[in-house]
């Protein structure tokens, strides 16, 4: 049909268009940035999905093929990072046109259809899962899942059974999380469409005996290839299930959809305070599924216009998206809900004894939203074909939905590393290998790999970054810089204290500095600390304590033995103690240490080359500081160690 080619030409140009504004900052550097606004900070799963992209396609328990094969495909010519931004980029325009192919289905106008499609395409919903999970992303696949699925109602052929269980394949195996939700909302899909549009028509009931064999066939195809894709999951699926509390964090509120986006311009801010009050932070991305108080409008007016015994041809299907939009909405919720003395199960608790592998039952929100625009595109096709009045109001509630999911380009993108210090360290010239002060996490776990290894996290025996002698410790171990983020103890200590000798300052930013490290390789130097407490810090000094028992591994780095010495700066727990120090096991110093921070000398030592390992052994027990200080501190304490200094065969290292 020419003519619905041209329709649905123009609102892939329209959409293409809105796209490319929404992602200009992404499209000016797409392999070093990431589309989307950052609602709960740098959580891991985009990372974990580029890496994949970034590695052989190998079909394991996790791999979603229809988005997992298509990302490492185009991670091949424009990197994983690119690769993650076209895919879900392109879901903008394909989402725009399957909605608009079920609206022109359902016999919307091509402006009303064209409306919802683009209302659908660039939902809450959508952006927000564009910023972290591209399969959650892959919402193009619901809208056909429908059409495909009432067209066979309409008239079952080989050809409308074929499309279905292409949409079917496709919603499920491009994720997970669409396929529960397209065997979930089936049902009641099917059931309310033959009710409201077929019942009575000639071969109705035949058409609906052969959409029910062909979802039945489809379901069993499903299952099977479930057998053959994680068997170990269908074999036991409560393995793999997620803590029942969670589901309470990762599903919907009832008001969720009537409160505005956190990504909205003007109305975000008040979304914010809104869900922190609520007590709602890690769970805040699967909230975002406002429909929009204009959109709700719209959805009613197509409502009101049903009950009308004169009605326009696409009003007929309200019923129907109405009924389905409710289903989903019940399954999106927790699994209960207590009001007094009663508590009420909801669908999703049924669900989890079925499949506890799933927890996010939010995401039926994408059936939620797709139903309400279908209702508000309606709505307000309904109203323009009203009086004067009429039409103001369509005007008005379709701009009051415009605004309310409108964005801000500039918040809709990050760098793909977490601060201004790591682009900095990634994009110099030449050999360049950084320690990044922060713990090594599952959310920090990427950034090894986004900069080929030239930042790493805190590897081992470099957990302390505010050490003594760091900057020895760094060019020993072939390390040029370091980066501090200016959020962490580290961070402010160097700020108040400035750079330790060895380290010069390379380069400041807002979020972080970067340490050159200046210092020669040492003849002597620790290695790491074993058995001490976390750093602490005050105006004065920082220092780590021990309790029973402590150890340093020190190591020689010449090709001969050296003499040394170490002045240590040390105080005793709670009045003098004694300290003997043991060298590979062997006793050599026995200190008697005040309670007020000095400096003691340990050796001299002869060491020869390689490692050693020297022991510090309180004399007395340790005390835990709540016996004796009150301050709930339960830890036992004997010593507290600040800085130190190595003297080798008098010259100082």
């Amino acid at each position: 049909m020419p003519g619905r080619a041209a329709e649905v030409a123009a609102v892939s140009a329209l959409a293409f268009v809105l796209t490319l504004a929404v992602a200009a900052p992404v499209l000016r550097a797409p392999s070093e940035r990431i589309f989307g606004m950052e609602l709960v900070g740098r959580h891991h799963d985009p990372f974990t999905v580029m890496e994949r992209f970034d590695r052989p396609i190998a079909y394991d328990l996790y791999l979603q093929p229809l988005t997992d094969i298509p990302g490492a495909l185009l991670a091949r010519w424009f990197g994983p990072v690119a690769a993650y931004n076209w895919l879900v980029l392109l879901t903008f325009p394909l989402s725009a046109v399957t909605a608009y192919l079920l609206a022109r289905h359902l016999t919307l106008a091509p402006a009303s259809a064209a409306f919802a499609a683009i209302a659908f395409a660039f939902s809450p919903f959508h952006l927000a899962h564009s910023a972290y999970h591209p399969h959650i992303a892959q919402i193009e696949w619901v809208p056909l899942y429908f059409l495909a699925l009432w067209k066979c109602l309409d008239y079952a052929t080989p050809g409308t059974a074929g499309l279905l269980a292409a949409a079917a394949a496709g919603t499920a195996l491009s994720n997970f999380y669409g396929g529960l939700i397209a065997a979930v909302v089936t049902p009641p899909a099917v059931g309310a469409y033959w009710l409201f549009t077929r019942r009575g028509e000639a071969r109705s009931s035949r058409q609906l005996a052969a959409t029910i064999a062909g979802v039945v066939l489809i379901a069993g195809g499903g299952l099977a290839y479930a057998s053959y894709a994680a068997p170990a999951v269908i074999a036991s699926p409560a393995a793999y299930g997620f803590p029942r509390s969670d589901l309470f964090l990762y599903s919907a509120k009832w008001w969720s959809y009537l409160v505005p986006p956190v990504a909205n311009p003007v109305l975000g801010a008040t979304a914010e305070r809104l869900w922190s009050a609520a007590g709602v932070h890690e769970g805040l991305l699967e909230q975002q599924v406002s429909l929009g108080w204009g959109v709700v409008a719209l959805g009613l007016v197509a409502t009101a216009a049903r009950l009308s015994p004169r009605h326009h041809s696409s009003v007929a299907i309200v019923p129907v998206l109405a009924i389905v939009a409710s289903v989903a909405l019940l399954c999106s919720l927790s699994p209960e809900r207590t009001v007094g003395a009663f508590t009420f199960t909801r669908p999703s608790a049924i669900l989890y004894a079925v499949v506890p592998m799933f927890r996010s039952y939010a995401r039926f929100g994408v059936v939620v939203q797709l139903m309400a625009v279908l209702l508000a595109g309606i709505g307000a096709e309904r109203l323009w074909r009203g009086a004067k009045g009429a039409r103001i109001a369509c005007v008005v509630l379709v701009a009051l939905a415009a605004c309310e999911y409108a964005v801000w380009t500039p918040l809709l993108w990050r760098d793909v590393l977490p601060t201004a210090a790591h682009r900095w360290i990634a994009s110099q010239p030449g050999r360049v290998r950084g320690v990044d002060c922060a713990p090594l996490t599952q959310e920090s776990a990427s950034i090894q790999w986004l900069t080929s290894n030239r930042v790493v996290l805190r590897p081992a025996g470099f957990e302390d970054c505010t050490e003594p002698e760091l900057a020895d410790k760094l060019s020993a171990a072939g390390y040029t810089h370091l980066l501090v983020r200016r959020d962490t103890p580290e961070g402010r200590w160097f700020a108040s204290h400035g750079a330790p000798a060895g380290l010069r300052v390379a380069a400041r930013f807002g979020d972080a500095e970067v340490l050159a490290v200046t210092a020669p390789p040492p003849v002597l130097h620790t290695i790491r600390m074993k058995a001490f407490y976390p750093r602490e810090y005050d105006d004065a000094w920082t220092w780590r304590w021990m309790g029973s028992e402590a150890s340093w591994t020190i190591a020689n780095s010449s090709t001969s033995a050296i003499a040394a010495v170490g002045d240590l700066e040390i105080a005793a727990f709670n009045g003098p103690r004694r300290l003997k120090v043991l060298l590979d096991g062997r006793e050599i110093q026995s200190i008697e240490v005040q309670d007020k921070r000095g400096i003691e000398r340990i050796g001299p030592l002869t060491l020869s080359p390689g490692n050693h390992e020297i022991v510090f052994r309180p004399v007395t027990p340790a005390m835990v500081a709540d016996d004796i200080l009150k301050n709930g501190d339960s830890r036992p304490l004997s010593f507290g160690f600040g800085a130190w200094r190595w003297v080798v065969d008098g010259a100082s290292r």
